[in-house]
């Protein structure tokens, strides 16, 4: 009985001087760059700013399913998917009021838009993808 207090003594004095750690919270606008990379694949947000306490969300990323061999419909089609998806990430997450994006091909937008928290989506296309 003697040893299991003596045991108990050391493991208090062990634990009760470590150093504390409190984890921080990632800042917003990392949170928003990782919700949408999940979906979009790593590296593809080149800009994201994160607003108003987190109630505005602008960001842009490398389309990620855009190909030149595809009809200008296909590329549409899979352009608006990918960002319903990757603003619908942010938008189940992080709840902002507003979410605006742009979708680039080396620096040159394709696809440029807005999705509210009322579930409004919008989206224009580049002048080659039917505006």
């Amino acid at each position: 009985m003697a040893i299991m207090g003596w045991w108990s003594a050391v493991l208090l004095v062990v634990l009760t001087t470590a150093p504390l750690r409190i984890a921080q919270a990632p800042a917003p606008d990392v949170v928003a760059r990782n919700l949408a990379e999940n979906v979009l694949g790593q590296g593809t947000v080149q800009r994201i700013q994160v607003r108003g306490g987190g109630a505005l969300v602008d960001i842009a990323w490398e389309a990620a399913l855009y190909r030149p061999t595809h009809t200008v419909q296909k590329n549409r089609e899979q352009l608006r998917g990918e960002a319903e998806i990757a603003t619908g990430s942010i938008m189940g997450v992080m709840r902002p009021e507003m979410i605006t994006f742009a979708i680039l091909l080396k620096g040159r937008t394709l696809a440029a838009g807005w999705r509210t928290r009322g579930g409004e989506f919008a989206i224009t296309f580049a002048p080659d993808l039917g505006g």
